[in-house]
C-alpha cells in the first residue's frame, strides 16, 4: 500500500565537479536522524543507494557514460546523461510515496543540472555535428558493451510507452535536447520537467568553490576525467547554475562557501540549513 502523509522535503546538493558534493551527501547520510526517514540519492547513479529501484539499469548506464567519455562523444554523453536522469524520478517517487521518506537529499538534480549543462553540451555538439553524425553515433553504439547498450535501448522504449510517453532515439537525442534551449525559458523548464518526470527541489545547496581548487581535487582522484572537467567549462558551469536556479522558480537556495573548510564543518552547516 502506498504511504501517505506530509510531503517530503527535497534537497538538492549542487556544485561543479570537485566541489565536494559526494562527500557532503555521504556525511549527511551518516548524521543522526531526527523524526522520519531520510534518504540519500544520486541524480545519475541510482545504484549507489542499495534500496533504490532500477539497480541493473543504473549500472549499465554508468558503464555507457564512461564509454561516451572514452569516445569523446558529447552527443552520446548527453543522451546517456538524460537516460540516467530519467531514473531519478522513479527513485524519488518510490522513496516518498512507497516508503514515506520525510527528507530526500540528492547529489545533483535532474532538472537543475539539465538547465545548467545543456548550453555547454550545445557548444560541444555543434563542433562535431553534421549530416552524417547520426550514422557515426549508431556505429559508436554498435561497438559498445552489448548488455549495457541493450539495457539503454530497452529504457528508451520504456520511456516512449504509456500516457505522455516520448519516443527516444539515442542517435538523435543529444541534438533534440539541446534544441529545447530555443524555447522561451519557462517553456524550456516545463518541457524538461515533463520529460524527466521531476519538479524542482524545495531546497538547493549550492557549493561555491574556486575553479582551480576544484580542478586540483578532480585531478587527485586519478582515472579518466569526464569531458567537462576543464577549467573553462567548469567556470561556465559555475555561472550556469545561477541561471538555472533563477529559471526554476521557487527553489530556496543556500550558497555555501567551500574553499579551505573541513567537510564535517560543511555538513554541520548544511544540516542546520535544512533542519537537521
Amino acid at each position: 500500500m502506498t504511504a501517505t502523509g506530509p510531503a517530503a522535503l527535497r534537497v538538492a546538493v549542487l556544485g561543479i565537479d570537485g566541489s565536494g558534493k559526494s562527500t557532503l551527501v555521504r556525511l549527511l547520510a551518516d548524521r543522526p536522524r531526527g523524526a522520519g526517514r531520510r534518504v540519500v540519492l544520486s541524480c545519475l547513479r541510482a545504484h549507489e543507494n542499495p534500496d533504490a529501484p532500477l539497480q541493473d539499469l543504473s549500472r549499465h548506464l554508468d558503464t555507457l557514460s564512461k564509454e561516451a567519455d572514452r569516445l569523446d562523444s558529447p552527443d552520446l554523453k548527453l543522451a546517456v546523461l538524460y537516460l540516467q536522469m530519467c531514473t531519478y524520478g522513479v527513485a524519488e517517487r518510490f522513496f516518498t510515496r512507497e516508503l514515506a521518506a520525510r527528507v530526500v537529499i540528492t547529489e545533483r538534480h535532474p532538472l537543475i543540472d539539465a538547465l545548467a549543462y545543456l548550453p555547454l553540451y550545445r557548444r560541444a555538439i555543434e563542433r562535431v555535428d553534421g549530416p552524417g553524425r547520426p550514422a557515426v553515433l549508431r556505429e559508436q553504439l554498435a561497438g559498445l558493451s552489448p548488455p549495457a547498450a541493450e539495457a539503454a535501448l530497452a529504457w528508451c522504449r520504456a520511456l516512449g510507452e504509456g500516457p505522455g510517453g516520448r519516443a527516444v532515439r539515442l542517435d538523435t537525442l543529444g541534438a533534440e535536447l539541446t534544441g529545447l534551449l530555443e524555447l522561451p525559458a519557462e517553456r524550456c523548464v516545463a518541457e524538461l520537467s515533463a520529460r524527466l518526470g521531476v519538479t524542482p527541489p524545495d531546497v538547493a545547496v549550492l557549493l561555491d568553490i574556486d575553479v582551480d581548487t576544484a580542478l586540483g581535487r578532480v585531478a587527485s582522484r586519478g582515472g579518466r576525467p569526464e569531458m567537462h572537467e576543464r577549467a573553462d567549462v567548469l567556470a561556465r558551469v559555475r555561472e550556469s547554475y545561477d541561471r538555472a536556479l533563477a529559471a526554476s522558480g521557487t527553489v530556496r537556495v543556500h550558497r555555501v562557501p567551500v574553499d579551505g573548510r573541513p567537510p564535517e564543518e560543511l555538513a554541520a552547516e548544511v544540516a542546520r540549513l535544512i533542519g537537521g
